[in-house]
């Protein structure tokens, strides 16, 4: 069971709402910080189902590596699986550990270069969402500046799940220019209600190096790729 779950995320893109991992490296930059969900739904009788987890511990070296320890939750009455997910953009792999077992998962981690021909998007008679932007200016959080935006989606009747009436659904980000990483996300969602991301214990120091390596009694199998 824990063999199949490595192979499904390396399937996984480990980039977060927190920018580890895709994209250009990020170096220059270093950092590292606790990972924390909330998720309040309210009922229609106004009862509020509020559901709080620390997602893990995020990492950042000046190079540009990343590390993400990150719970996934299974089966209610389960153990929660612990991953630790390392992207090295100057050796071009990422590694996928389970602590549990000591063993590992290597992969190539190179960005695929874009398709210069984009399949052509067919015609639909489905009504089409709208989105707006809204600046919400700078804040500090957590000892860092952050600037914030807000995006309104408003999904027209028919367009999404069968609604008859417009659906609106609104979401914040919170996102440091110096860091290159959000801080806080909002999402407010009619049917899964509101969940918050956020980055909290943000240090600047140099994480050690050894993070960024599977350790030495860990057993590492290399995906080959043709």
């Amino acid at each position: 069971m824990r063999n199949r779950v490595l192979i499904a995320l390396l399937g996984f893109t480990a980039a977060s709402a927190y920018g580890q991992g895709a994209g250009p490296a990020i170096t220059g930059q270093p950092y590292s910080a606790d990972e924390k969900t909330e998720t309040v739904r309210t009922l229609a009788d106004g009862t509020h189902i509020t559901v709080r987890s620390d997602k893990g511990r995020v990492y950042r070296d000046s190079e540009g590596r990343t590390r993400e320890e990150q719970t996934f939750s299974r089966r209610p009455g389960t153990e929660a699986l612990l991953v630790i997910i390392i992207n090295d953009p100057i050796a071009h792999t990422r590694y996928i550990l389970d602590p549990a077992s000591k063993t590992g998962r290597k992969t190539s981690n190179e960005i695929p270069r874009a398709n210069s021909h984009p399949a052509p998007r067919g015609q639909s008679d489905t009504p089409e969402p709208k989105t707006t932007i809204e600046k919400l200016g700078t804040q500090t959080i957590e000892g860092v500046l952050v600037e914030g935006r807000r995006h309104t989606t408003v999904w027209p009747a028919g367009s999404k799940r069968g609604n008859d009436q417009p659906i609106t659904e609104v979401s914040e980000a919170w996102r440091s220019p110096e860091l290159q990483v959000l801080v806080l996300s909002k999402n407010t969602d009619l049917e899964r209600g509101e969940t918050t991301h956020t980055l909290t214990n943000i240090s600047r120091a140099e994480p050690d190096p050894s993070l960024f390596q599977p350790p030495a009694d860990y057993t590492v199998t290399e995906e080959l790729h043709h």
